[in-house]
């Protein structure tokens, strides 16, 4: 469930400050910001909460401000997939804007996390009431489309053993953090959310992560995997 408001005044320092880490907006001018400050909102949110369920429709753009968020959904078939991971900083659901559109999946809140709501008709009225902005989502949207290509280019031409590693080696690039006093990253990942990620069970991603262990590229504990050579990950990831 969501928790309450920050106070006011808190609130608008928060939003600039998670905007601001955003890539899409930080360069954008003072003014302009100012103008996105206005329609957005802050929430807070406990771990675990669903968002978007059953609102296909929902036109909203998030900002993570602190915290971790899932893309995901189920399929036909009734299995879970988890699309993508962010976290702060990052901005997410901008497919959102578009009308007539119904989206099959939802957000999952991994952690208390804050986010930035950003309603879609108030975010596109900023957007053209300055039109060279257009330019900064078009580019956002043009890198994610190829990462989404060069991906399935990967899943459909690799393994099972190449998408775990790929998908270890992608979050680790956005989401790991430093061991202090060597080059190992540590990364929070449970094998639930990285087998709905490469789309196979969870025995096997277990399977495939003692095989990265036994070979010392990673250590593999519950709901974290610290990577000891992520050159040799990707080398695992590209087979």
């Amino acid at each position: 469930m969501p928790r309450k408001h920050h106070p006011e005044a808190d609130s608008v320092a928060l939003i600039r400050r998670a905007l601001r880490l955003c890539p899409l907006m930080g360069h954008w001018p003072d003014d302009v910001l100012d103008e996105v400050v206005a329609v957005a909102r802050l929430r807070c949110y406990d771990k675990r909460t669903p968002l978007m369920v059953g609102e296909r429709s929902r036109r909203e753009v998030l900002v993570v401000a602190s915290g971790r968020l899932a893309v995901e959904g189920v399929d036909a078939a009734g299995v879970r997939f988890v699309l993508s991971l962010h976290g702060p900083g990052e901005i997410l659901s901008l497919v959102r804007m578009l009308g007539n559109t119904r989206f099959v999946y939802h957000f999952v809140v991994q952690e208390g996390t804050v986010l930035v709501h950003l309603p879609g008709g108030a975010f596109m009225a900023v957007l053209d009431a300055h039109p060279a902005l257009w330019r900064d989502v078009c580019m956002l949207v043009l890198e994610r489309l190829h990462e989404q290509i060069a991906t399935q280019q990967r899943r459909a031409l690799g393994h099972t053993a190449n998408h775990v590693a790929d998908a270890l080696v992608r979050l680790a690039l956005i989401h790991g953090k430093p061991i202090e006093g060597g080059q190992a990253v540590s990364l929070r990942i449970s094998q639930g959310d990285l087998a709905a990620m490469v789309a196979v069970s969870r025995q096997t991603v277990n399977k495939e992560l003692r095989t990265l262990e036994q070979m010392g590229v990673i250590n593999a504990a519950y709901g974290r995997v610290t990577i000891h050579n992520l050159e040799a990950l990707r080398q695992a990831a590209g087979g």
